[in-house]
């Protein structure tokens, strides 16, 4: 919609959109060379103020920061990240789920839990299994820092693992 009023579509306005918002003086070259079946004659300036849609896509988008380290390697960095309480109970009376993700393959496990305190035993688990399966290690686990992750059970066997 354009910024000068809040009004139906002026004719001008409708052919910009219908022709893929293309730019004014464009359409008005179109219109002098009969190029579009229909496109009647406009005035000089019909239009003030900029189409919405336009204006959002000339914006300038940041790329990402290229200092993210990428992992190089099946398990060098495990996202993990516990899903709140559902509002109805799934199999089992559980409430919760924990995923875990690896950076490098976007392999991802899927625990459900009763408890958000169950995430220790499903991290220890998982991680038995993976490095008996892939014959490496995991060497970081990334979180939202939740207070799940931050018992001193958990914080001691990363430690003792050698797990960032």
């Amino acid at each position: 919609m354009f910024a000068k009023s809040l009004k139906a579509d002026t004719d001008t306005e409708l052919w910009h959109k219908r022709i893929g918002h293309i730019n004014l003086n464009k359409l008005k070259a179109m219109q002098s060379k009969g190029v579009v079946i229909g496109l009647r004659t406009f005035k000089e300036i019909e239009i003030e103020g900029a189409c919405q849609a336009c204006q959002f896509a000339k914006q300038h988008w940041h790329s990402f920061s290229k200092e993210r380290n990428v992992s190089k390697g099946l398990l060098d960095v495990i996202h993990a990240d516990v899903w709140e309480p559902a509002q109805t109970t799934m199999f089992g009376g559980c409430r919760y789920y924990v995923t875990f993700i690896d950076d490098c393959s976007r392999h991802t496990w899927i625990f459900p839990m009763r408890q958000k305190s169950e995430v220790f035993t499903h991290f220890q688990n998982l991680k038995r299994e993976v490095e008996k399966t892939t014959s490496r290690r995991v060497r970081c686990l990334w979180s939202d820092r939740g207070k799940e992750y931050f018992s001193d059970a958990f914080t001691a066997y990363l430690c003792q693992e050698g797990i960032r």
